[in-house]
């Protein structure tokens, strides 16, 4: 069953995805979201997919997007930010997230838990495809 985020998650959402800069062309952007109750905080994770190579000497080959993102910008869609950090690579086998930008904050009175990844978690399939003797991309979700 698939539910809508809270309005407020979606309008955050937006604000935080608008400072991320294409570098070339983006797949889909991933958004993952939970509430953890102990602690009354939302967590949120971003990310780009990747691109399916199919057909060509590539032919299988995936593509992370790449993308830069404005952190000072980033910080004012927040009403308040607690703690930021990067993580450079995995800190250990069953780590998923990878290297990614995290932000702890408050925006409209909800604890906030942002993390903007690298790269998409290996659990999510391709967003894009590029059929190379078609010459035609296609997003998949």
């Amino acid at each position: 069953m698939t539910t809508s985020p809270p309005s407020w998650l979606a309008k955050l959402t937006h604000r935080i995805a608008s400072e991320i800069a294409p570098v070339d062309l983006m797949a889909p952007l991933g958004c993952h979201y939970y509430h953890e109750p102990l602690a009354d905080q939302w967590e949120i994770t971003l990310f780009a997919s990747s691109t399916e190579i199919v057909g060509g000497e590539f032919d299988g080959n995936s593509h992370p997007s790449k993308f830069t993102v404005d952190i000072a910008a980033l910080m004012k869609c927040f009403d308040v930010v607690e703690r930021i950090h990067w993580q450079n690579l995995p800190i250990g086998e069953d780590d998923d997230l990878g290297q990614h930008l995290s932000i702890e904050g408050q925006f409209d009175d909800y604890n906030v838990w942002l993390r903007i990844l690298a790269t998409a978690p290996a659990q999510f399939s391709h967003g894009r495809r590029l059929s190379i003797y078609e010459m035609k991309l296609e997003d998949l979700w």
